[in-house]
């Protein structure tokens, strides 16, 4: 991984405001790598950016030859129906320059319902190899901007839709359906961390495969094909704490000795009161 990449998973995409999870981060990037692998290249474009929070990413992993195209509303707000996001052009400026860089930046501020695939296309200068779905929220919204999404992704893109499962944005869900009603060129192959991953029928099973190489994997259905469910099991804390290369220095020092006899006490007391509790 790009040391760029891995700083902005690590620390920096917590000063932009947004949503995105370290693990869908992983998985962007897992895809990405096998994407390369493959040789397919173009743009990456996001409908609807907010602060850029997940657009810094896609504009990190993309080539210098490559386009970042970021869509959004940004400051006509008031053509926000659903209130979905909160799209601000001076911070996703600021944020992107601080993260990344402008270099390959093509900037396009309106209302996703006015684009479609052929417009889309222009504004990266070819197919794109990367597209995320992430404007209104709204069934009609949601199958327009799927349409637009597949028109110009390329053989071997990926379409990324947020909020699929989200019960706080029924209509995204409900817009998906709708779109594969048309029986669109599309297929689903996986869905994990908020986020469900589309690409065409010819690379479904290379995509499955590397995104499931990277989390614990339960095989389901979705749209009537099979996709990998990502499941990413988090540490608890004693175990992160355990893992750390500060506490395995400190763990045989005369201050580290102590602690974990107290660790250990307290965890021997707590289980004898949970004991006596059942009784």
């Amino acid at each position: 991984m790009d040391s760029r990449v891995e700083n902005y998973i690590r620390r920096g995409k917590f000063y932009v405001d947004g949503w995105l999870r370290n693990e869908a981060a992983q998985i962007i990037v897992a895809l990405t790598e096998r994407q390369r692998s493959l040789g397919i290249a173009g743009g990456a474009a996001e409908i609807g950016v907010h602060h850029g929070k997940l657009f810094i990413l896609l504009c990190l992993l993309c080539q210098a030859s490559e386009k970042a195209i970021a869509i959004d509303l940004f400051e006509d707000q008031h053509l926000n129906i659903d209130n979905s996001g909160n799209g601000d052009l001076a911070k996703f400026r600021r944020n992107l320059e601080r993260h990344a860089d402008s270099a390959r930046l093509v900037l396009h501020q309106g209302n996703s319902m006015d684009l479609c695939g052929a417009i889309l296309t222009r504004l990266a200068d070819g197919p794109l190899r990367f597209v995320s779905v992430d404007g209104g929220h709204t069934a009609e919204i949601t199958a327009h901007d799927l349409a637009t999404a597949e028109a110009a992704v390329a053989e071997g893109g990926i379409i990324v839709v947020d909020d699929v499962f989200n019960e706080q944005w029924p209509g995204v869900g409900d817009g998906v359906r709708r779109y594969f009603d048309r029986q669109p060129n599309l297929v689903p192959f996986a869905l994990g961390a908020n986020k469900t991953y589309f690409c065409r029928p010819s690379h479904r099973d290379i995509y499955h495969d590397a995104a499931a190489a990277v989390s614990t994997v339960t095989a389901t259905q979705f749209l009537g094909h099979p996709v990998a469910f990502l499941q990413f099991l988090r540490p608890r804390l004693k175990d992160r704490v355990a893992q750390s290369p500060a506490w395995r220095r400190l763990r045989s020092t005369p201050i580290g000795m102590p602690l974990r006899w107290a660790w250990h006490t307290g965890r021997t007391l707590r289980r004898g009161l949970t004991r006596s509790d059942d009784i």
